[in-house]
């Protein structure tokens, strides 16, 4: 038995050990809290600043949290650096709430990011549904928008809810009940906050100076996230930014088919079509 504790002990050491090395730091206080994100390092050590991947995760921005990076985490391996964030969640505060976080942490970013081995010149948004949503806003609503924020990759995630609600006009239709994610979002019916929802929505402020979109959506997704997908991919076209939609046959709302070899392959290529 004795002969087997060093290896034991090896065996317990390797996985106890992180697949990269990770910081968490407070980017804002609020009255409900601290906020915090973290910093997940390339697994290739260098002191060279990072391109950062800025992660926002899904939940229907009522659950979720900055540890539900999983979907992007391969990019580790190829010299990124993830920053993942938690953000208020509609039970604690409504729009603009979510916006507020995330311009804030970009911020974080930007200011302090060198000492932290991070190139705030090099920022691409990311997140999958509730946090494509919030990606997309990031990149499209910020004053300072290119050449830090880069790229954006949108896994089917909504973008524009006064479209939605031309399919929600009834006070019974789901997303004007209590159930839906968007009631939280925009803290009652969304037939009745069509202000708010306009605001809410990153088609409101493309424009021209925006970066580069990769838009991935499964064809088994709700014909709702897939329009969602189209309509901000040709809203991006509308005004002269470059946006790809990539459909990934009979997938659904999410799934191992958005970082297989195939998808892996397509965002390196994005990724690397917007180097500086």
């Amino acid at each position: 038995m004795q002969a087997l504790l060093p290896a034991l002990h090896i065996a317990i050491a390797l996985i106890a050990l992180p697949l990269s090395a990770q910081e968490t730091h407070t980017y804002a206080e609020r009255d409900t809290g601290d906020l915090l994100l973290d910093i997940h390092y390339p697994t290739a050590k260098s002191d060279a600043p990072h391109p950062v991947i800025f992660w926002t995760h899904g939940g229907g921005w009522r659950q979720g949290s900055k540890a539900n990076y999983k979907l992007v985490d391969w990019l580790l391996a190829e010299g990124y650096a993830i920053v993942s964030i938690n953000y208020r969640l509609t039970d604690v505060a409504p729009y603009p709430a979510q916006w507020e976080d995330c311009h804030d942490a970009l911020n974080w970013i930007i200011e302090n990011g060198t000492e932290h081995r991070l190139d705030p010149t090099h920022i691409v948004t990311a997140g999958l549904s509730a946090g494509a949503h919030l990606a997309s806003l990031t990149a499209t609503k910020v004053s300072h928008v290119f050449p830090r924020i880069r790229g954006v990759i949108h896994f089917y995630g909504p973008a524009d809810f006064v479209q939605n609600a031309k399919y929600a006009k009834s006070p019974t239709d789901s997303m004007n009940t209590p159930a839906a994610p968007v009631y939280g979002l925009l803290g009652g019916p969304l037939r009745e906050n069509l202000g708010l929802a306009k605001k809410a929505s990153p088609v409101t402020y493309l424009s021209t100076e925006d970066p580069p979109f990769l838009i991935i959506v499964g064809t088994k997704d709700s014909l709702m996230t897939q329009r969602q997908c189209k309509r901000l991919h040709q809203a991006a076209q509308s005004v002269e930014v470059r946006s790809i939609l990539h459909e990934i046959e009979g997938a659904g709302h999410g799934g191992k088919e958005f970082n297989d070899p195939i998808r892996q392959k397509l965002i390196l290529q994005f990724l690397n079509s917007i180097q500086p």
